[in-house]
């Protein structure tokens, strides 16, 4: 379950807020108040300059509408919810393009704009605490994740530290729903390095941890996931089998049973056309070896056989391809 790992180590190092300007479709918060209310606001119709200072926004948020929102309670209280870290999260993506002092400027700006003076308190102290918050989960993201049990240290670090320093009611609000993600997600892996469970079991077993939380999800959503889920169970099954010493009918037989008799076919195909493509890459490069060897070559005289030698193995596309993977195999290994 490697992409379950990097994706359960995303949750647990604290990620960020959704792309900028991108739509809400979060659920609400649980429990929010049957009273509550958006906090009143106008709309910029510039969206390339804060609409009272009318100074030009970061390049990153140019023409996006400002994401998130501010919600106040029965009693005109601000409400912590999900929109509010959207909304705190929308400006703070532009770090690195101006100043943090410039951007917690302009959030508490937007604050002061959408809030009365009471309520404007509260959610700017709310923020304050959010940036202090981000400042520790920096530090804890720069630290490896190895293995499952340091995941599952982390996650209780980050919740630990999420309401120390926001409250539990700002923690419930703002994380969660990702605290949920993380939760399932480790659930998986752990299901996914279980030995004593066949690969059907742990398929089996992922999509049960997943199904109830996907279930208000659009049919078609619901699917695309489910597919991507299995794609990857297939993927560590192969893996597996080929660690093993299996070969390609073990491989076939065990992504029939998985996947089905066409999805199997499908694998096999790609696997032909991918060995293949493989086999012409290990065969360009033996003869471009042969040619930089080549000490009766001149310089040009050399670079006008390997040029040769490309046109006559690739098509210009798959050149580019080709030249994109030297430079990867040229760059040097991360200690």
């Amino acid at each position: 379950m490697t992409l379950v790992a990097l994706a359960a180590a995303g949750v647990l190092l604290g990620r960020s807020g959704d792309t900028p300007g991108t739509p809400n479709t979060a659920p609400p918060a649980a429990g929010l108040d049957p009273t509550a209310r958006e906090a009143a606001v106008v709309d910029a119709g510039d969206f390339d300059r804060d609409p009272d200072s009318g100074i030009a926004r970061p390049k990153s948020l140019r023409g996006t509408r400002t994401d998130g929102g501010l919600a106040l309670d029965g009693d005109g209280h601000f409400l912590p919810t999900i929109d509010a870290r959207r909304l705190f999260d929308y400006f703070l993506t532009a770090s690195g393009e101006v100043s943090d002092a410039e951007l917690a400027a302009r959030v508490r700006q937007e604050i002061a704009r959408r809030l009365a003076a009471e309520p404007a308190r509260e959610a700017t102290a709310l923020f304050e605490r959010y940036l202090a918050y981000r400042e520790r989960v920096r530090a804890l993201a720069a630290t490896d994740v190895p293995d499952l049990d340091d995941l599952e240290t982390r996650l209780a670090t980050l919740i630990a530290l999420r309401r120390e320093m926001l409250g539990p009611r700002a923690a419930d609000a703002f994380f969660a729903e990702e605290e949920a993600d993380a939760r399932r997600m480790l659930d998986a892996r752990r299901i996914a390095d279980d030995d004593s469970l066949s690969v059907e079991e742990r398929a089996a077993r992922v999509e049960e941890i997943f199904a109830a939380a996907e279930a208000d999800l659009p049919p078609e959503v619901r699917a695309a996931r489910a597919t991507a889920r299995l794609a990857t169970t297939v993927r560590d099954a192969e893996a597996e089998i080929r660690a093993g010493g299996g070969g390609d009918a073990e491989v076939t037989a065990m992504r029939e049973r998985l996947a089905g008799p066409e999805a199997a076919a499908r694998l096999a195909e790609l696997d032909q056309r991918r060995n293949a493509w493989q086999g012409r890459v290990a065969a360009f490069r033996a003869a471009r070896a042969r040619i930089q060897e080549d000490a009766t070559l001149a310089p040009e005289a050399r670079a006008a056989a390997i040029g040769r030698l490309f046109d006559e193995s690739f098509t210009p596309t798959e050149r580019r391809r080709v030249e994109a993977l030297d430079r990867i195999a040229a760059e040097p290994a991360t200690p």
